[in-house]
């Protein structure tokens, strides 16, 4: 009598070469989540820096130098932002710079300037010199 189809040694040996060969390719898929979701929490991260200097920039009452801080949520993620106010002499553009981790981390995620005017407009700029 002929007997036709695979054996189980041959199956669970073409199963355990199919797994060796999938193993990269699931790594790079991991690796590639990962990044995304790296991505995004940076792309949060500079939303809650652009919210935070925009409020600065067009408040009434601009604030004296000196340090402040808080906290905003994007998409249910809790982010910590440092505002750095500098000097308010009359005359002169004030530097504005906010930092932005996640909460309870000490990475920063997003870091903008931006120059307040006395008439309250100021000019948005990434990273750099201020």
């Amino acid at each position: 009598m002929a007997q036709s189809g695979f054996s189980l040694v041959e199956t669970v040996a073409a199963l355990g070469i199919l797994a060796i060969a999938a193993l990269p390719l699931l790594q790079t898929t991991r690796s590639a989540a990962e990044s995304s979701r790296r991505l995004e929490s940076r792309m949060l991260a500079r939303t809650v820096a652009e919210n935070v200097l925009s409020f600065e920039i067009v408040r009434p009452d601009a604030r004296e130098g000196g340090r402040f801080s808080g906290t905003e949520m994007q998409m249910g993620r809790r982010f910590d932002w440092v505002l750095q106010a500098g000097p308010r002499v009359p005359g002169e553009t004030q530097v504005l710079r906010v930092q932005v981790s996640r909460s309870g981390e000490t990475q920063v995620l997003a870091e903008l300037r931006a120059l307040r005017g006395h008439s309250g407009v100021g000019i948005l700029r990434e990273g750099g010199e201020g």
